[in-house]
């Protein structure tokens, strides 16, 4: 799975790259601000399945970033998990309103973060199947309504 984590504290940064390193199917790609990560996701031609951010950042929160991805059209459904510190009531209502999936306190153990990560996958799965399902369901309108106005046409 194609991860983006973002994070101020290059020692958590650190620690996720260790935590992932030891299973190969994740890539993961690092950002220390949110405006940071946003340049990344701007530049990348093949979407991250998805991110971890940390909420206590300066110049842009987690919570902000969040709110900004979820902006973006390739970003709408793609799994978000909160990574942070913060486990007061407030911060979690309010990255959940802003869009993330899924919360994770610090410090966190490597199993909880492999078993959020595997639902995270499951979701980015899920949501691949929905997007393609919803493509060909256009496609298959746009040819039936086609063949309607054809038919509608021709002497019977």
């Amino acid at each position: 799975m194609k991860i983006l984590a973002v994070d101020d504290q290059k020692s958590i940064l650190d620690l996720l790259e260790l935590a992932l390193s030891t299973s190969a199917k994740h890539e993961l790609s690092t950002a220390s601000s949110g405006h940071e990560a946003l340049q990344i996701i701007q530049r990348e031609d093949q979407p991250f399945e998805c991110l971890l951010v940390d909420i206590q950042m300066p110049a842009m929160d987690g919570i902000s970033l969040v709110s900004e991805i979820r902006k973006l059209p390739k970003y709408m459904d793609t799994p978000i998990v909160m990574v942070t510190a913060m486990s007061e009531n407030k911060y979690i209502e309010d990255a959940f309103a802003a869009g993330a999936t899924d919360y994770i306190t610090k410090p966190f153990d490597t199993f909880e973060l492999d078993a959020r990560l595997s639902l995270a996958a499951k979701h980015a799965s899920v949501c691949k199947i929905g997007v393609s399902d919803s493509r060909e369901i256009q496609k298959l309108k746009s040819e039936l309504d086609g063949k309607l106005e054809t038919s509608l046409h021709e002497p019977i």
